[in-house]
This record gives C-alpha cells, structure tokens and sequence, in this order.
C-alpha cells in the first residue's frame, strides 16, 4: 500500500464521522466540538458576556449520553452529550 492509499483511507474511515455535536443550551441550538462539556463551557455558551463574580449559576441537564442521562451539573464536573439532543438549562441568581 503506497502513501496515497493509506491517506485515502485514513480520509474515508473520518468522513463518516460527524466530529460536531449539537446541543440545547436555554432553548437554543449550541454545536460543540467534542462529546464532553463541562460546566464552565456550558455557562459560558449561556452567559457570554456575565463576568459578575456574585453570579452563581444552576446547571440541570437531561437526554445526555449514558451513564448519567440527567441531573445537575456543578463547577468541575463534565457530562458526556449526545451527537444531537442533549439539553441543558442554566439559571443565573445573584448571591444576596
């Protein structure tokens, strides 16, 4: 097998492979370009522009890839999402 035929393979076997995952971040479609997300990337696609350090922010998330489907996701912890669908809702609340 010479080197253009390995590439050509190489190139065949990835186009098949769909490298971006869609996601819902407050009702709104977010492509992301690896399965796992974590919770600052999820703020962050949510509240582009808040930089309030008295923001906290509620993650809930649910349809996402195995083996957690749903729940809440804290500061420091990634879920792993699916190709297409998973949905997360992030609520801000100023600590009083």
């Amino acid at each position: 097998m010479n080197e253009d035929q390995r590439t050509a393979g190489v190139d065949l076997a990835d186009r098949g492979k769909d490298k971006d995952y869609a996601i819902v971040i407050n009702g709104e479609l977010a492509v992301v370009p690896h399965e796992v997300v974590s919770y600052v990337d999820v703020v962050e696609i949510a509240y582009p522009e808040q930089s309030d350090p008295n923001t906290t922010y509620t993650v809930t998330f649910r349809k996402a890839q195995g083996p957690r489907h749903e729940g809440v996701l804290v500061e420091g912890q990634t879920v792993t999402v699916k190709h297409k669908g998973t949905v997360f809702n992030v609520t801000a609340t100023n600590k009083s």
